[in-house]
């Protein structure tokens, strides 16, 4: 009986290890791209959100989830390189729709419509059927278009916002410009008062070396003459906004600015990024043009810090640059409902890509996206009001640093954050910022005026692959140029870089881009139809 009874507990005891054994290669490792902003304290690779994920998804799963970080702002070149070189994370993140074409004409990523159809259910819910046709491509032809990345859902399309020292407007006893004409007077007053000293400059401006022209036409296209403009040419010159009609006068008005001292003589640097935001923060200048909240964001708060510098100092939102051809509307570019794109390497194998959509489905369930987004109550913020929206929510000084967390770059299905509903998601746009809430929503109405979508291209415009680099740097070498040649000068300058711009391969961007626009592959709104 003894003996029996040893030689079973011997056979379980090695049944027991047996079962151990298998439970550990039962799992699988799922490896997940996440930006790093470099925000103090957060590591993205071992932190909250990735400890919340693996107990509530990773574990249950039997999936060990690692995050992969990758700088936010080279992201594009650096998943380019790991894509290439076969070392990409399962699951990528990025706003470089060139790669992401790329690699649907190469078969490199995953066609996902098979996975998101057995195991994207509340995916599905949460991006919708609209959205999800932004990822969708005819890549082989057959006249039915096959899912090939994930459209992230992008919650506030507000882009640009405009910001003006309501404290400068009062010491000169101005009104809130709403014309260029009364704009640039505001700008000239402010230097001869020299409101900031020795060191006023009202207009913060500089060149963003990634797309040089991204910032500037939401000046310059006041002055486009739409009444020369057809839709066919707003789409063709996708790229080269610089050569639509009218455009040119929107350059020259820079070039004035520039002469009479009212933008910065450094404005060309492409290392003066820190110079510029001393100077905002120091209350140097007048006005300045980034995202809709930006003054009062915790990376970056202009308005606090200006705060500590200059007595009274206070940004407000501004809304001048009319465009008279369109009646005096004031436009502005709004993000498309896709954000960044979430594709599936090939490289990834076929139990892996599963895990991957099973992950990015649980993402998409309410209470692990608030989560994901908000972090703790107690920690993160204070607590939920009768919305259950988030209040004192806390910047990332303020929170121990195993809870510091970036919701869009983690929770990236949601390009903001996303409380159920559009009313509820515009409320919540203003709640963080404590003691602005009145400037962060007047912010915002004014960025959604007059508003059209970003455009692009459901297919591949080889063209852009082939030379749009080349086409932005030397946009860049056009915007300083252009802005800082001698006014007697001026006309000639713009016609020579023009020139040299379509030389650099501008010229076919403009062709293919029609000639999409011409067989219906285009996204995007014309401001003519407004």
């Amino acid at each position: 009986m003894k003996k029996t009874l040893s030689i079973l507990l011997a056979l379980a005891m090695l049944l027991g290890l047996a079962t151990a054994a298998i439970a550990e290669e039962d799992w699988i490792t799922l490896r997940v791209e996440t930006y790093d902003r470099e925000i103090t304290g957060l590591d993205v690779t071992n932190c909250w959100q990735l400890h919340y994920a693996q107990e509530h998804f990773g574990d249950p799963n039997h999936i060990k989830l690692e995050f992969v970080s990758f700088a936010r702002w080279t992201e594009g070149d650096l998943l380019t390189t790991a894509l290439a070189g076969g070392t990409a994370p399962d699951i990528c993140v990025t706003y470089n729709g060139g790669l992401v074409q790329q690699c649907i004409d190469d078969e490199g990523i995953w066609q996902l419509d098979d996975l998101v159809n057995e195991y994207g259910a509340n995916l599905k819910a949460f991006l919708g059927d609209e959205l999800l046709t932004y990822g969708q491509s005819d890549h082989d032809g057959d006249g039915t278009p096959e899912q090939w990345y994930l459209p992230a859902r992008r919650i506030s399309r507000a882009n640009v916002g405009n910001f003006i020292r309501e404290d400068w407007l009062k010491a000169l006893n101005m009104e809130k410009p709403t014309t260029i004409d009364e704009f640039t007077a505001y700008l000239r007053a402010a230097k001869e008062a020299q409101l900031a000293g020795e060191n006023t400059v009202p207009f913060s401006f500089g060149i963003y070396a990634p797309d040089p022209l991204f910032n500037v036409r939401r000046f310059t296209d006041a002055w486009v003459d739409f009444s020369q403009v057809s839709e066919e040419d707003w789409f063709a010159n996708a790229r080269t906004p610089e050569m639509l009609p009218g455009a040119k006068e929107g350059f020259r008005w820079l070039n004035t600015l520039y002469h009479e001292g009212l933008i910065p003589e450094t404005f060309a640097l492409t290392d003066n990024d820190e110079a510029n935001d001393t100077a905002l923060i120091m209350g140097y200048n007048g006005f300045f043009s980034q995202q809709p909240d930006q003054p009062w964001r915790t990376d970056k708060n202009y308005e606090i810090e200006m705060e500590k510098n200059v007595e009274g100092a206070h940004w407000v939102t501004v809304n001048p640059f009319q465009n008279d051809s369109l009646g005096g509307k004031h436009l502005h570019d709004i993000y498309a409902p896709a954000g960044l794109s979430i594709i599936i390497p090939k490289t990834t194998s076929e139990e892996v890509a599963v895990a991957a959509m099973k992950y990015l489905d649980w993402m998409a369930i309410p209470e692990n996206m608030f989560a994901m987004q908000n972090g703790l109550e107690g920690v993160n913020y204070e607590g939920l009001n009768e919305d259950g929206i988030p209040y004192g929510v806390k910047s990332a000084d303020d929170v121990p640093d195993e809870n510091k967390m970036h919701a869009g770059d983690i929770c990236f299905i949601s390009n903001g954050l996303c409380y159920g509903d559009d009313a509820k998601n515009a409320a919540a746009l203003a709640l963080p910022f404590k003691g602005y809430e009145e400037d962060v929503k007047a912010s915002y109405a004014d960025s959604l005026s007059d508003a059209w979508t970003q455009i692009s291209f459901p297919v591949a415009i080889q063209a852009e692959t082939d030379y749009g680099a080349t086409v932005k740097s030397k946009q860049g070498e056009f915007l300083a140029a252009v802005v800082a040649c001698d006014a007697d000068a001026f006309d000639e300058t713009y016609d020579q870089y023009i020139q040299e711009t379509l030389d650099s391969g501008a010229a076919e961007m403009i062709e293919e881009f029609r000639a999409a626009y011409q067989a219906g592959n285009f996204r995007g709104v014309y401001p003519g139809n407004l």
